[in-house]
């Protein structure tokens, strides 16, 4: 029989010391958890219901489903809502990692090139999609990275539901600031899974004491029933009747256990623990994102906190305005009524006569009822709604597409769009708190979870020269700092004119600069590449010199406390600029001091030192001196040059 590899034996160890911790679980008496767990949740529920039932109202007011069949709908907040979402998902925030100690420059390059890589593999666009929506429309999107996929070997993140999320009265974010004051002590959330998909999960127990009760006043049974409405379905949740496939209700719930954070699920309406996890973190591993936070406040402001009375408003005024065209396209009429003959009636209704009295009541024998008309304060008032909330949120008409109402000089249109960009470029500075916490996490998990037993993890890189796979071990990504990797945020609109303008300032130095003799051209010429192309694509264009070459080997041997070889044909100026690069130890310092004694030699010695790649290549570039002979003159010499 094959024996397994040594990493099928780890997992399996893994899996055992799971059980046994789950089977020390059952033994210990939960009743005190249980205890905590339900007075933590009825005080987060109390504290969180009305909030909750008010962002399932907006819900409706969104797509504006539920409204009457004969009535219209504005859509001022879906349009509103959109077009900030729009902007700022297209606006991807760059992440960079850097090192945060010397020789730490490769884990960083690794660590850039498979954050790249694993953003498809965890779905990123559509997990940000759905965390951004949150963020705008709840004004706080929360996104859960605790789990690692040991199958594909990266961590799932998972964007938590708002309306099924309580948390502590006191909080004012997830983990608070830097020294924790204002971190959430206890929080949590509804999930509902199979039997099947928790067995599969060892850290579980307690499975068969599982019932299949339903709590009709659950989280996310009540926000299942409210969007079912919103979107105009039927409520399915009490005629469902499954047997095999039954999902049940389990209440995730983060708090703390004698100052440590763990996680607790509880079933059976928070009778029954069936998981006990202490986190790894000191911190709960949620992420955050704020669309427009308000200082020592959790909730901050929302779109629809603007928007919503605005569109009721307007709504209102339109059908009202609408039923007065109907009127007016299909009125009612004053009559003689010695001249015609009908009952009396005072009601309005479409195409109704109306008797009246008095030979001068009517120039005609009939005329139709002249009826309110729209007048301009009323139309004062829906533009002031509109604009009022445009305003508010920086997103005028030509933002969301369209021509704008009055006309503006191209100055003018110039002036709105800058305006526009700054307050949406605040949104995405805040909204990069968030990604540098995501990323830190991301780099977390691979840290704890990515052990060196699980061997290498396969990445793709796209190049100039194609696509690579590079195998990935723990020790390529994982720094030696405890703090990790520095981690550098930018959105993606604003580096973009960062590099523009950067160029266009580099490239007027580089004329004035390349002329100088002594000037480092193939550095600029780099540097000034790298703005428009990869850093793949500029060594393509400008190749690697054999003393370039020679200068990494030398790094690397300094960052291995090595000497490495040096000699008088060698760059001296090529490896005193690369060498920047290298660990700093009394090593390095002497051999770069080496090196600048050297070029100092070779300009005080021409002699002594053979002529670089550099000066071969200029002296072959320059034109051959030619030789002209004059014919002898008499009484003087021939003159040859």
């Amino acid at each position: 029989m094959r024996k397994p590899s040594k990493k099928i034996r780890n997992i399996r160890k893994v899996n055992i010391a799971a059980k046994q911790e789950a089977a020390v679980a059952v033994k210990e008496d939960n009743q005190d958890l249980l205890n905590q767990v339900e007075f933590e949740y009825q005080l987060c529920w109390k504290f969180m219901r009305p909030k909750i039932q008010e962002w399932l109202l907006r819900l409706k007011l969104y797509n504006n489903q539920k409204r009457d069949k004969d009535k219209v709908g504005d859509p001022s907040l879906y349009t509103i809502h959109q077009t900030i979402l729009a902007s700022l998902y297209d606006d991807k925030l760059a992440i960079n990692f850097k090192g945060r100690e010397e020789g730490d420059e490769e884990i960083a390059e690794n660590l850039n090139m498979l954050y790249d890589f694993d953003y498809s593999e965890m779905r990123m666009d559509e997990h940000d999609y759905n965390w951004d929506w949150d963020a705008l429309f709840f004004g706080r999107g929360l996104s859960l990275f605790n789990d690692f996929d040991t199958v594909s070997k990266t961590p799932i993140p998972e964007v938590l539901d708002p309306t099924t999320f309580i948390r502590d009265p006191r909080a004012t974010s997830v983990n608070g600031d830097r020294s924790g004051k204002g971190a959430m002590r206890f929080g949590g959330w509804e999930v509902r899974m199979t039997k099947e998909e928790l067995e599969k999960n060892p850290s579980y127990f307690n499975l068969e004491k599982l019932t299949k009760s339903s709590d009709l006043f659950s989280l996310s049974s009540e926000a299942s029933r409210q969007r079912d409405v919103a979107q105009g379905r039927e409520d399915t949740f009490n005629w469902e009747n499954q047997i095999e496939n039954f999902q049940y209700t389990i209440l995730r719930w983060m708090t703390l256990v004698k100052g440590e954070k763990y996680l607790v699920e509880a079933a059976n309406n928070r009778t029954l623990i069936i998981r006990k996890q202490k986190l790894p973190w000191n911190y709960w591993p949620i992420i955050d994102r704020q669309f427009s936070p308000i200082s020592h406040d959790w909730d901050g402001v929302s779109i629809p906190d603007i928007v919503e009375d605005k569109q009721r408003f307007r709504a209102a005024l339109i059908n009202v305005a609408g039923d007065t065209a109907k009127a007016d396209l299909n009125g009612m009429y004053l009559f003689h009524e010695d001249r015609f003959r009908k009952t009396q009636d005072f009601n309005f209704k479409f195409g109704k006569w109306i008797p009246v009295k008095g030979q001068g009541a009517l120039a005609d024998a009939a005329q139709p009822l002249q009826t309110k008309q729209v007048s301009s304060q009323v139309k004062f008032i829906m533009d002031f709604l509109d604009v009022s909330a445009q305003r508010a949120l920086a997103t005028p008409e030509i933002q969301m597409g369209q021509v704008s109402n009055e006309k503006r000089t191209l100055g003018e249109l110039e002036l709105v769009s800058k305006g526009t960009d700054t307050r949406y470029s605040l949104t995405s500075r805040v909204f990069g708190w968030s990604e540098k916490k995501k990323a830190r996490q991301w780099y977390a998990i691979y840290d704890e979870y990515f052990a060196s037993e699980m061997g290498e993890k396969i990445s793709r890189i796209e190049g100039a020269f194609g696509t690579k796979w590079k195998p990935i071990k723990r020790s390529d990504i994982i720094t030696g700092n405890s703090l990790g990797p520095d981690i550098k945020i930018e959105s993606k609109v604003l580096s973009e004119a960062r590099k523009i303008r950067n160029y266009q300032v580099l490239s007027n130095y580089a004329q004035v600069a390349l002329a100088a003799p002594d000037s480092d051209k193939t550095y600029l010429l780099r540097k000034l590449g790298k703005l428009v192309m990869s850093k793949d694509e500029v060594e393509r264009v400008i190749p690697f010199s054999v003393d370039e070459y020679q200068a990494k080997q030398a790094i690397e041997m300094l960052n291995n406390d090595e000497m490495p070889p040096i000699s008088l044909e060698q760059n001296h100026q090529v490896f005193i600029r690369m060498l920047a690069g290298a660990k700093d130890s009394k090593l390095t310092r002497a051999y770069i001091q080496a090196h600048i004694f050297l070029f100092m030699q070779a300009r005080a010695n021409p002699q002594m030192f053979p002529p670089t790649d550099e000066e071969r290549r200029a002296q072959l570039q320059q034109p051959e001196s030619k030789q002209t002979i004059q014919a002898p003159v008499e009484g003087a010499g021939a003159s040859v040059s």
